[in-house]
């Protein structure tokens, strides 16, 4: 085979690949097995032997050892026969690479060696992952010894796709710490609810009919389902981050996230939490706008996934709606850091399962019921009828209305600007809700103070709404 530039770059690729993975490899192994420090107060071998006058000097012999100097002993030669049988550094790492890609270029002409080479190799790290198993190591560093030596493999012929796995495989490497500290802190009920999440997506979703149902063209059940697993990966994601991240380390994190999950529920619990303390309730509020700005922006984002010409509408109105809530979140800030001590304790949002199939359910059910409601006033009381479902649905809930109106406007049987102003008037609907939520749990001086964000970003939105 007559050498190329694209035969260079793809041993350029191969080597890239061994010397990135050994990198990690390496680093990886010097962390783990890193021997211990010496103490400060053991004493040199270099240095001079004193003894006392008048006294026989001390015996040459090396005094009998205990059984815990012993054991020590034994676990420090174990400890070094570890890391030396682990110990594939980076020099390794990149000539099983190139090995892999010398494979690939015999196996042009002679297809059974590449596979013979491949196969010697992955022979060769189970005699070595065979001495090191009885001390308790793990496989990950044969395996990626093995996954090296294919990618260097495929470098001879997707240079582009070997790379990008080496690079995923890394940062798989790499995260050792970060998933054993996250599975240690996982609960039962988030790896079931997670499974479920898969099945509906995965499963479930696919095997839907993709086609209207209905006599009006209302109801077609894929894109039900779509929209619904939409809804519940943003709150999946949402419930994760918050678990991850952890609500308690500001109130500012917890009303972003809170207006992922649910920013209702985060004003309830901000507004119970005012009430209960006083000092805190400059903060509550700040916590509760801050969720709901979440809540507009998350709006904005489905929307924009569903129709971006509806999303470039809504980006005044809604939009409007999250920078005024956004500002006036920002001036209870400034005005809690005063007047709220710094060893206050701060409210949590208590988080619901990530996934469950019940709520998922019921919002399907309150979807398509949504969704023919909002075709029938269309049909019989035009815009005047979708803007009166949207008006009721948002007193409830507001993400059924807004797929509804950009399923609708994206299949061209709704004007945008109509769609518009009916997902406005359904966030302001919802917003009323809240700010009526505020009062009622809250008490009066902690109602008016999120009525007041609330009302602002009210009147921004639905003043840009009619504008334009």
């Amino acid at each position: 085979m007559a050498l190329s530039f694209d035969l260079f770059v793809q041993m350029a690729y191969a080597l890239g690949v061994g010397t990135l993975i050994g990198l990690e490899r390496s680093m990886d192994v010097y962390i783990t097995h890193a021997p211990p420090t010496e103490e400060a107060g053991e004493p040199d071998d270099d240095a001079p032997r004193q003894t006392k006058v008048g006294l026989p000097p001390a015996s040459t012999d090396a005094p009998p050892t205990s059984d815990a100097e012993t054991a020590a002993e034994e676990r420090a030669d174990k400890q070094a026969a570890v890391v030396d049988l682990q110990h594939l550094g980076v020099r390794t790492y990149a000539v099983l690479s190139l090995v892999g890609f010398g494979a690939a270029l015999a196996s042009d002409e002679l297809p059974l060696v590449g596979l013979a080479t491949v196969a010697g190799l992955i022979l060769l790290v189970i005699a070595m992952y065979h001495h090191t198993i009885k001390m308790g190591t793990g496989i990950t560093t044969e395996i990626a010894a093995v996954g090296t030596a294919v990618l260097g493999f495929l470098c001879h012929h997707q240079p582009h796709a070997a790379g990008v796995l080496a690079l995923i495989m890394t940062v798989l490497l790499a995260s050792k710490r970060f998933t054993h500290s996250t599975i240690q802190k996982m609960r039962r009920v988030e790896l079931t609810d997670t499974l479920k999440f898969l099945v509906v997506l995965l499963i479930v979703l696919p095997l839907l009919p993709n086609r209207a149902l209905d006599p009006w063209g209302a109801l077609n059940p894929y894109k039900v389902g779509l929209l619904v697993v939409l809804i519940s990966g943003i709150g999946f994601v949402g419930y994760f981050l918050t678990r991850i991240l952890g609500a308690q380390r500001g109130l500012g994190l917890t009303g972003i996230l809170g207006g992922l999950t649910s920013s209702t529920a985060d004003t309830a619990a901000m507004a119970a939490e005012a009430k209960q303390a006083t000092h805190l309730r400059a903060i509550c509020a700040f916590s509760t706008l801050a969720a709901n700005a979440t809540s507009f922006a998350r709006v904005l984002v489905v929307v924009f996934v569903l129709d971006r010409e509806l999303g470039m509408r809504l980006l005044w109105s809604v939009g409007g709606m999250a920078v005024t809530a956004i500002l006036y979140s920002g001036v209870l800030w400034f005005v809690a850091s005063k007047a709220t001590s710094k060893d206050g304790p701060g409210p949590s949002v208590k988080l619901k399962n990530p996934f469950s199939v019940g709520p998922a359910l019921k919002f399907a059910a309150f979807f398509v019921a949504i969704l023919v409601v909002a075709k029938l006033a269309k049909m019989y009381l035009g815009s005047k009828g979708l803007y009166l479902a949207a008006a009721v649905s948002g007193l409830a809930d507001v993400d059924a209305i807004t797929m509804s109106i950009a399923e609708q406007t994206h299949g061209l049987t709704l004007d945008p600007k109509i769609g518009a102003i009916g997902i406005t008037i359904a966030v302001v609907s919802n917003a009323v809700v809240k700010s009526i939520m505020a009062v009622s749990a809250g008490g009066w001086k902690f109602g008016p103070i999120v009525g007041a964000g609330l009302g602002l970003a009210i009147v921004v939105g639905l003043g840009l709404a009619v504008a334009l």
